[in-house]
């Protein structure tokens, strides 16, 4: 998360609202929310949000400890663009649950969709 609030300023230079969601409690959310403040967080536990874009991971399953006991669902980590509009301009997906995008490759991608006239 890190990364990205480092090029927080870049995004918002942009016009590019960042939004994470995730499987985590609303209570989970609200903690993480307190230490990121460029991006906007969305408690999914119920993978609602997830599922509806398609992006829930098939095998995935944490199995760490938590509130809600000691297995739960993992979202497959995925980045879109989407335009005003709501069209998806571009997607970057992981292969691997643990690994994120990194937040300039993201920027470098964004870049030249959002400069095209």
């Amino acid at each position: 998360m890190q990364r990205w609030e480092a090029l927080g300023s870049d995004f918002e230079a942009l016009d590019v609202q960042m939004l994470a969601i995730s499987p985590d409690t609303v209570d989970e959310t609200a903690r993480l929310r307190r230490k990121v403040r460029s991006l906007r967080l969305l408690a999914d536990p119920e993978l609602e949000v997830i599922d509806a874009f398609g992006v829930r991971h098939p095998n995935g399953i944490a199995a760490t400890p938590g509130p809600r006991g000691i297995r739960r669902p993992l979202a497959i980590p995925t980045t879109f663009l989407i335009d005003a509009g709501g069209s998806v301009r571009w997607i970057d997906q992981a292969e691997d649950y643990r690994v994120r995008s990194d937040a300039s490759r993201v920027l470098g991608a964004i870049r030249p969709l959002l400069t095209r006239t």
